[in-house]
């Protein structure tokens, strides 16, 4: 159980008594060499890269390249003609209007290629994947963990999004995916959520190929070809109160125990996903001209209590 601050603080004041000079001496050197890391730690802050016309970085691409673990990338209106892949994990790349900000991918493979952890995309309208394989997506996730899909216009794909590979514990959510041959196509990965959908006017809605302990609920299935396709059976289309919302055939093709135990009677609302605040609303706010930097913390309270600790066993010398 951690103390309070102003506990440690009072601890640090009776510790004095009990040290000597040459304890005192070799503690000030270690706690010196505390100070300085947590000077180059604690007050390090996540960089946003600003991407558009006369920001720092012409293309996404460039600003992927760029980021470090922890840094956001903070996209203007604009229509970008790129196929991005995405390595580093640990960023968030966000458009600042779903309906302006557009990424095409020019019908030469997916648009946008995730192959890292806990990234983070939204707001963007994401369009024209293909020509190179059925994997091609609007969004691919591949042997990717931990990462949100949100609040984004996925249209004229070949694959709207793809999680293949052993990707899991991925959120899709809050997306319209639409005008494309699947929806939603999710090859031999697990524990995926994917919920609070618009999934319509595709051949397939979604595709369930290998996969097992999905989860998939809230979202809307309207005038797909086919609306589901499942062969393992093995994934949940439902919450255990909330199925989908099947306006035509509620059946799901595939496996005889893939079945929508509560389908709902009206479509579901589809609201924004809440991305985690620090990071989107601080992208924002950066673009906006704010600095866009994290207040100290804990790190600086750190750096207080060992400078503390410093001129207290000076004065013991």
């Amino acid at each position: 159980m951690q103390a309070s601050e102003p506990a440690l603080i009072h601890n640090l004041f009776k510790a004095r008594k009990r040290f000597h000079y040459g304890e005192i001496m070799a503690y000030n050197k270690i706690i010196i060499g505390i100070c300085l890391i947590i000077l180059n730690i604690g007050f390090a802050s996540a960089a946003t890269l600003n991407v558009g016309q006369g920001q720092a970085y012409a293309t996404i691409q460039s600003a992927i390249d760029a980021a470090k673990t922890g840094d956001i990338i903070s996209v203007a209106e604009g229509t970008y003609y790129e196929n991005l892949v995405v390595k580093t994990s640990g960023i968030s790349i966000i458009g600042m209007n779903k309906e302006k900000t557009i990424i095409d991918g020019k019908k030469t493979g997916s648009t946008v290629k995730i192959e890292a952890d806990n990234v983070k995309v939204s707001e963007f309208t994401v369009r024209n994947s293909g020509g190179s394989g059925q994997s091609d997506g609007g969004i691919s996730l591949y042997s990717a963990n931990n990462n949100i899909i949100a609040n984004m216009i996925i249209v004229n794909n070949i694959m709207g999004i793809t999680i293949y590979s052993g990707s899991s514990n991925n959120i899709v959510s809050g997306n319209d995916i639409k005008s494309s041959k699947y929806g939603i196509f999710i090859f031999s990965s697990s524990d995926n959520k994917i919920y609070n959908n618009n999934i319509q006017i595709n051949k397939i809605g979604i595709y369930c190929d290998s996969a097992r302990t999905n989860h998939i609920y809230s979202n809307n299935l309207i005038d797909n070809n086919d609306q589901a396709y499942d062969n393992s059976g093995l994934n949940s289309w439902d919450d255990g109160k909330s199925g989908n919302y099947w306006n035509v055939n509620k059946g799901i093709l595939g496996g005889k125990n893939a079945k929508d135990n509560y389908p709902l009677a009206s479509a579901v609302s589809i609201k924004e996903e809440a991305i985690p605040v620090a990071t989107e609303q601080t992208a924002k706010e950066t673009a906006s001209g704010g600095t866009g930097k994290p207040s100290p913390g804990f790190a600086g309270f750190a750096v207080l209590v060992s400078l503390i600790v410093i001129g207290i066993l000076s004065k013991k010398k």
